[in-house]
């Protein structure tokens, strides 16, 4: 019976649904703090209406992650157990907060690279920048094929 609950939780609940809801909360407390000057209002609407875009597109990358996931795992979301789900779940959410955190990251070092060697010959902070890019994209790489060779234990 959790099986068929989750099944039907899991086909109904759409990405634009959770974007529309996150957008919402963002459009209200935004909307909380404007005074009454249509200039205010209109900028907030522009940028809740890219907010949603991002969240819908996020939504939809990490239900693609999770049934991507499903599949190197052998089962689709209707046969998967509840532990499988939550270990393909688990290994998702690890994955995905290492790339949020190494982005960051990366962002972080190269506008470092540029502020501290941006007085210097152009190649220096360009040299700079890209090794802290290549860096980045080694260990995310690593990390992410890493937890991708990850599997629930066979039944034997």
């Amino acid at each position: 019976m959790l099986q068929k609950i989750r099944v039907n939780v899991v086909k109904n609940i759409r990405p634009v649904y959770l974007a529309g809801l996150t957008t919402s909360l963002f459009f209200a407390v935004g909307v909380h703090k404007i005074d009454a000057q249509a200039t205010l209002l209109a900028r907030h609407a522009i940028y809740t209406s890219i907010f949603f875009v991002c969240m819908w597109a996020a939504c939809r990358l990490v239900a693609a992650s999770l049934n991507r996931r499903l599949e190197l795992e052998g089962v689709n979301t209707e046969t998967a157990g509840d532990m499988i789900y939550t270990f393909v779940i688990y290994l998702e959410v690890i994955k995905h907060v290492v790339g949020v955190s190494f982005t960051l990251g990366w962002i972080a070092g190269v506008m470092f690279c540029w502020d501290y060697l941006g007085d210097r010959i152009f190649m220096v902070p360009v040299s700079a920048s890209l090794a802290v890019s290549l860096t980045a994209f080694l260990v995310t790489y690593g990390i992410s094929g890493f937890v991708d060779n990850l599997h629930w234990p066979d039944e034997e």
